[in-house]
């Protein structure tokens, strides 16, 4: 019985009541929080400048890029520790810390793409494969790892 409800009012958040609502987001910006420091530690424990130097060995416009991003990943996922930290302060928290731990995935698929350059020196086959598994991973995470309770939101606009 129990079960049921729940499975009800998850698959249809219009049946979720504020306190469901409340304790799901609570749930995920705990885990969001969790997934953030686990990038700003990776982030900050590896040696990026051994990595970057890799890249800069055959491109240089290519070191510059990543050392760009790689930036904006950690910026990112420092706003999604803070945001998910203090949710009722931050504002648009829930949207901050989903960007946050988008960029902990999208960082942790450079790394891996980053540190192949030393098997496999193509640099623009490595390029387009990140950019490929990013655009998938993006999509995915876009459409279903999102808040539902924002679908409330939308379809209160459509009607």
């Amino acid at each position: 019985m129990v079960i049921q409800t729940l499975r009800d009012a998850f698959s249809n958040p219009a049946n979720m009541t504020p306190e469901m609502k409340k304790s799901m987001m609570e749930k995920r910006m705990k885990l969001y929080k969790i997934i953030c420091f686990f990038g700003a530690a990776v982030m900050t424990w590896i040696d990026k400048a051994v990595l970057l130097d890799r890249v800069y060995q055959y491109n240089h416009t290519a070191a510059q890029i990543c050392t760009v991003y790689l930036t904006i990943a950690l910026v990112s996922m420092l706003l999604g520790i803070i945001a998910s930290s203090f949710p009722d302060t931050a504002p648009c928290a829930m949207g901050v810390a989903w960007n946050g731990t988008l960029q902990v995935f999208l960082f942790l698929i450079a790394l891996v793409h980053i540190n192949l350059v030393a098997v496999y020196p193509e640099l623009l086959h490595l390029t387009i494969s990140f950019i490929l598994i990013s655009v998938l991973l993006s999509i995915y995470w876009f459409f279903c790892a999102r808040d539902p309770t924002v679908r409330l939101v939308e379809a209160a606009h459509h009607e």
